[in-house]
């Protein structure tokens, strides 16, 4: 048994039905809190390039760079807040980074009343927002073990953290394209961020004792760091083949983030409450999925419901690339394409996110999960960038079937890989 296991507090047994989680109350306080702020977070996913398009009259090329600019901190900082995780306790970073996310999101709706919003200070927000959301994604993946203690509930935690991201991606966007209609986009910002806020209270009730990262003390030398964690990502055949997968996926998921929201409203002419309600009712399938999840991995071999779930989450790309004519057909078409590209994500994001976990050792938790960040979250301002790009030479249609094309070459190394005849969740040595 480990150290994190034999320290762990009693806690109350609901089951396997409802998950022994519900008897975690410090587990409870930082899922309440990173709900709240992903509802706040889902309102911005539209609010912020809808601001863009609608106040700031932005083109394709300068949507691109602001999609570039929320992700480009992923591709730089991940590496460097890996090692300073390895070597620090993780909540007080994860009650800064929120705390300064708050700020920066409300600069956005202060400087649209006074009249002084620009494009160049939005790509500076957005840029802050993603250092931020950075540090707080490594440090959090990091932390979920310390809350849990147990590694073999970390499906469910992850499971219960995705079903939080699904229910406010769902609420999310149909809530922004109410609120801009009604307050405009700047204003609607405000939402986001009062939720960070609360995510920082309930980050600062959490009681549980987080000891050191072990060997945070002595000497120590960032680069070879950084190599261990990389290390780890290489030598291991399932993050390899992931981190590679989910490479090629983020970079052309920023197709559809960058490309469908400017073809949405320019060319098929959804008004942004409709296309909110769109996203909102696609994102069910994102709900069911990571909902389900846990349940599947108790049932069925992990990797042919890993396998099977990323099939699922890339398929429907076709059809997204194919929507069009009038508005209300091309709505009847686009609910069920998000609901099964929600579905198929959410179940495999789960197992990942579970994965990755389950094979690297605490100590080295931070640096892993910079390594995938880097390799992940870097692939997106390519993507944003190239979708721009795309987008204006060919046109906004043209791109969405290259993204598709993209999906469907994603899968090749999956399927080729160790993956899709795993049996059960590795179990750690040692931990």
């Amino acid at each position: 048994m480990s150290q994190d296991q034999a320290a762990a507090p009693p806690v109350r047994r609901f089951g396997i039905r409802w998950g022994e989680l519900w008897g975690n109350p410090d587990f409870l306080k930082f899922w309440g809190g990173e709900t709240v702020s992903q509802f706040g977070a889902n309102v911005t996913t539209l609010a912020l390039p809808l601001t863009a398009v609608l106040t700031l009259r932005a083109t394709s090329q300068q949507l691109g760079t602001l999609q570039a600019s929320q992700f480009l901190p992923f591709l730089l900082f991940s590496l460097v807040f890996g090692v300073l995780m390895d070597r620090r306790r993780r909540r007080p970073a994860m009650i800064v980074a929120n705390a300064g996310r708050a700020i920066l999101v409300g600069l956005v709706p202060l400087l649209a009343v006074l009249g002084a919003l620009r494009l160049e200070l939005l790509y500076a927000v957005v840029f802050g927002v993603g250092t931020l959301t950075t540090l707080f994604d490594v440090s959090m993946f990091s932390y979920v073990p310390t809350l849990v203690r147990d590694r073999r509930h970390l499906v469910e935690a992850n499971g219960k953290v995705a079903a939080s991201i699904s229910a406010a991606t769902i609420a999310g966007p149909g809530l922004a394209g109410f609120l801009v209609q009604v307050l405009t986009a700047p204003i609607t910002l405000v939402v986001n961020s009062v939720s960070y806020l609360v995510s920082v209270v309930s980050l600062l009730l959490i009681r549980v004792d987080e000891p050191l990262p072990e060997g945070s003390g002595g000497e120590r030398h960032l680069l070879r760091e950084i190599g261990e964690g990389f290390g780890v990502v290489l030598g291991n055949p399932y993050l390899r083949v992931t981190a590679l997968q989910g490479a090629m996926f983020n970079f052309f998921i920023q197709f559809v983030t960058t490309v469908f929201v400017l073809r949405a409203i320019r060319e098929i002419h959804l008004s942004p409450g409709v296309l909110g309600v769109i996203l909102a009712t696609g994102a069910v399938g994102g709900l069911v999925g990571v909902s389900v999840a846990p349940a599947l991995t108790r049932r069925f071999p992990v990797g042919p419901v890993l396998t099977v779930a990323m099939v699922l989450g890339t398929l429907p790309s076709i059809l997204l690339a194919a929507a069009g004519g009038p508005p209300l057909l091309a709505a009847a078409m686009l609910v069920p394409t998000f609901m099964g590209f929600s579905a198929g994500a959410g179940v495999s994001n789960v197992i990942l996110v579970s994965l990755r976990m389950a094979v690297t050792p605490n100590r080295l938790l931070g640096r892993v999960n910079g390594s995938m960040r880097l390799v992940l979250y870097g692939a997106i301002p390519l993507g944003a960038l190239t979708a721009g790009e795309l987008g204006a030479t060919i046109g906004l249609r043209g791109a969405l079937w290259v993204a598709a094309a993209g999906f469907l070459v994603s899968l090749v190394p999956v399927l080729l890989s160790p993956i899709p005849r795993l049996r059960a969740m590795p179990v750690l040595e040692g931990e």
